[in-house]
């Protein structure tokens, strides 16, 4: 069904939101919509650009920005007409890699005769970003946000926080498998590894505190079918991760990391990744469990670390009736409420609360926090770039709504945009997402557009 959108906007040569009632534009740019992705040479691509525009006399100008870095760079590529019916169609392009570089950012824009912007999607600058999907940069390590240590280190660290010696030894510790609650999954957003979890927690056993065991299957790097199928064949683990919370969190060692190898004993280096960059125990860890966690060497001790929610959007899960998500939903809820238990800093509390909700109502996995949902606009890149790749460790970051780097709202989350952006785009080695497996998703996916475009920032944010 056609739609005629009167919408008032203001000058956007800046390409930032303004508005105003001297201005009006009857018409929308319907393809390409903003966050579509576009395989290929960037200098081989055509874009077909339609939309509707209610006056046929009026021309229509087709705009590119010449400098990717100046968002006030429009030029017009080329221009065109909406037909007796009000609707225009052409293809544009290719251009050359100065405007779009290959796996960047390309926004382009339709204005018409006062330079007033159609209307793109939901957003009102008429500004339409689409991407060229990428892999992340090739000098970009990996889990580098703490600094590593050695195998040296990590066994001072063992002794200091009394670790089992192997993973039989833990079990008995901490009671399993006694009141334990355990889900089966494919852990598809930060790892790439097949995963059989086991957690007990609110016990005697480990005086109101939670303590998990997780056995590793797979090969970072590999495929989803061989973890999945390995995982569901119950074959040995390759290794087993521990955590372990003992209140209070204000302690030193109030959270405890430990890893097993595939023979049950403690290992002093544990592997994330294809690219090894950080294989220290509990150095790795700290990256993502707990935004201002940090390891004191001096004491050999770990501060302000977390327990991750469970999002069940970030898994997938094999192919049989009693492992799918519906068979095991009692469960991840029961996981969230031992994680909400053990100190959760506000916005984990917020999104467990969020896609389970305490009322005992369903799975909510469209959940978009009240800090997210003025807006559509706001509450799509929420959707589709915070939750897929940022949301489980930013949402550690202890202060909640009061650190903008928490990602729990819109606005704190605008205060970061530079920052962000260097770290996402940057070129250097320590860059966002900080896990592979999240970074080869996110360069691949429609999230850079989205982003660049929601935050108003210049660049290509091309690797």
């Amino acid at each position: 069904m056609r739609i005629t959108a009167i919408v008032l906007v203001g000058s956007v040569g800046c390409g930032l939101d303004s508005s105003s009632p001297d201005q009006q534009t009857a018409g929308r740019v319907t393809s390409p919509s903003v966050g579509d992705v576009l395989p290929g040479d960037t200098e081989h691509l055509a874009l077909h650009v339609a939309g509707e525009y209610d006056d046929p006399t009026i021309e229509l100008r087709v705009q590119a920005l010449a400098d990717p870095n100046d968002l006030a760079s429009w030029r017009t590529i080329t221009s065109t007409h909406a037909d007796s019916r009000g609707d225009f169609a052409l293809d544009v392009g290719p251009v050359d890699h100065t405007q779009w570089p290959i796996g960047g950012v390309f926004r382009l824009r339709v204005v018409d005769a006062d330079d007033v912007p159609l209307l793109a999607d939901d957003d009102q600058t008429g500004v339409v970003a689409v991407v060229n999907p990428s892999v992340p940069p090739t000098n970009r390590e990996f889990l580098i946000e703490k600094p590593t240590g050695s195998p040296e280190e990590t066994a001072a660290y063992y002794l200091a926080i009394d670790a089992p010696l192997t993973l039989t030894d833990f079990q008995a510790r901490y009671g399993f498998p006694t009141g334990e609650v355990s889900a089966v999954y494919y852990n598809n957003g930060d790892l790439g590894i097949g995963r059989d979890m086991h957690c007990v927690g609110n016990t005697g056993a480990i005086g109101g505190s939670m303590a998990c065991y997780v056995r590793n299957f797979g090969t970072f790097g590999g495929t989803k079918e061989d973890a999945i199928t390995k995982l569901v064949k119950g074959t040995s683990p390759f290794a087993t991760v521990a955590m372990v919370y003992e209140a209070p969190i204000e302690s030193p060692d109030a959270i405890k990391f430990m890893v097993y190898g595939a023979t049950g004993a403690l290992q002093n280096e544990a592997q994330l990744d294809t690219h090894a960059n950080n294989v220290s125990v509990p150095q790795n860890c700290l990256n993502c469990h707990g935004g201002r966690s940090s390891y004191d060497g001096k004491n050999h001790s770990v501060l302000e670390a977390r327990f991750l929610p469970f999002d069940p959007n970030a898994f997938v899960y094999a192919g049989r009736d009693d492992l799918s998500f519906p068979a095991q939903e009692a469960r991840f809820r029961l996981l969230d409420r031992m994680v909400a238990g053990a100190a959760a800093p506000p916005g984990v509390s917020e999104l467990i609360d969020g896609l389970f909700p305490r009322n005992d109502g369903p799975f909510n996995g469209a959940f978009v926090p009240d800090g997210w949902g003025a807006s559509p606009r706001d509450a799509r890149v929420y959707r589709e770039v915070i939750a897929p790749y940022c949301r489980s460790c930013h949402a550690t970051f202890q202060n909640g709504s009061k650190d903008p780097l928490a990602f729990t709202t819109a606005e704190g989350t605008k205060q970061s945009a530079e920052l962000i952006v260097s770290r996402v785009c940057t070129h250097g080695p320590n860059g966002m997402p900080a896990a592979e497996q999240a970074s080869r998703a996110f360069f691949a996916s429609s999230a850079r557009a989205l982003l660049m475009a929601w935050l108003g920032q210049p660049g290509a944010c091309a690797p």
